[in-house]
């Protein structure tokens, strides 16, 4: 059995915001910078490929979410300078009328001045009282909504608890410009790039392990079947939302994937490709707003962390 490994980095956005909270933003700069490092120094690889027919070690570049800027700045970058690249497109947000779920409570929680000294959420189930006094106790409100949305509810609650908040701000529910998803048109253009492979990830991004079995597979099934019909082409690819296994998603979600066609699932489990790993649960290595030199450090030491590498 051959020993290389294949290194799988994941992104969420090209950009530069006054505020990334999560980190999700690599700078159009910095990711330039990235990709030609990686393109002068490693074997750059498609997702979707069959790497046990791979005879060297090599890195392959994902894109969670399926935000606008992806085709803005990132595509641009990944043309120039021909590395491929697999976007995984979370559909729910596709009309563009509505955000991410987590970069609205952000806004909701985190940006602006003018804050009610609490905030008391109403639910059956759930229902608490959060001090909003300071942005300190504002960021752990954030965190702990942020927990109970991933993994304990529907989206049809979700979107109630998002429109208590919006009241408690006394402000009306916008979309930010700098915040958009991929609209159907954006993903057909995405597609038609020979650099790029679009993947489905889920129509609402849940904690799929935390939810049924009958609601896991209408989240796989119906992502699928969008982006499917949008792209024109068969989807094989697939990225848990969050991604860790057993926390996020569990041995269900890989049979539903399987049923509907997957042959490949993307995981964040911090480890790297080898030819006994399990196809739907590849590991991937983040990457965050870094320069060159520390890209470059970064990149050296996640080839050479051998903890769960196969």
């Amino acid at each position: 059995m051959k020993n290389h490994r294949v290194l799988t980095l994941y992104y969420h956005r090209v950009n530069i915001l006054e505020s990334d909270f999560n980190q999700l933003c690599v700078s159009p700069t910095k990711f330039r910078q990235q990709m030609l490092y990686l393109k002068h120094n490693y074997r750059i690889v498609r997702f979707e490929d069959d790497w046990s027919m791979l005879d060297s070690n090599a890195v392959a570049i994902t894109f969670d979410d399926g935000y606008l800027d992806n085709l803005e700045y990132a595509l641009p970058v990944l043309e120039e300078l021909e590395v491929p690249a697999t976007i995984f497109v979370s559909t729910g947000t596709m009309g563009q009328d509505m955000e991410l779920w987590w970069d609205e409570l952000e806004a909701l929680l985190l940006e602006g001045n003018e804050f009610p000294l609490y905030f008391e959420l109403f639910d059956d189930q759930f229902s608490c009282r959060w001090d909003t006094s300071t942005l300190e106790y504002r960021k752990n409100c954030y965190m702990g909504i942020h927990h109970l949305m991933k993994s304990y509810i529907s989206f049809e609650k979700r979107e109630n608890w998002l429109m208590q908040l919006w009241k408690w701000r006394g402000l009306k529910r916008t979309v930010r410009k700098h915040y958009l998803t991929l609209s159907s048109r954006d993903c057909k253009e995405l597609a038609r790039s020979r650099m790029i492979t679009v993947g489905a990830h889920t129509i609402s991004h849940p904690s799929l392990a935390g939810l049924s079995r009958e609601s896991q597979e209408f989240e796989i099934k119906a992502s699928i079947d969008t982006i499917a019909q949008i792209v024109d082409q068969k989807i094989t690819v697939f990225s848990y939302p969050f991604g860790n296994p057993e926390a996020d998603f569990d041995q269900d979600t890989e049979k539903i994937c399987r049923k509907y066609g997957i042959r490949k699932a993307a995981s964040t489990e911090n480890a790297l490709w080898s030819a006994s790993t399990d196809l739907y649960r590849i590991p991937r290595k983040v990457v965050r707003d870094w320069g060159p030199v520390e890209f470059e450090q970064k990149i050296r030491d996640y080839w050479n962390e051998q903890a769960g590498t196969g």
